[in-house]
């Protein structure tokens, strides 16, 4: 089966963009993230070549996060509730 070219040949902005030009699609009926995107747009261009960038990702604890592992480990995952009506 043939792949598809499609994710190389533009953004999905850039796609939606010359839709809108083309009058293919109407400017009320572009999708909300559009003006979204148009009023913020991204520091890099999104694109399939592009390559991520190695960095160091931290893990994120909460005060919950305790709390909760204290309570598996006492309790484990083997709780029923039962609700009387």
């Amino acid at each position: 089966m043939a792949q598809s070219r499609l994710e190389r040949i533009g953004t999905i902005f850039t796609r939606v963009q010359s839709l809108l030009k083309s009058g293919a699609v109407k400017s009320e009926d572009k999708p909300i993230w559009y003006v979204v995107y148009e009023a913020f747009p991204p520091k890099y261009e999104p694109r399939f070549d592009r390559v991520a960038p190695n960095i160091e990702i931290q893990d994120i604890f909460y005060k919950e996060d305790i709390i909760r592992a204290k309570f598996q480990k006492e309790f484990g995952n083997n709780l029923t509730f039962h609700i009387n009506v």
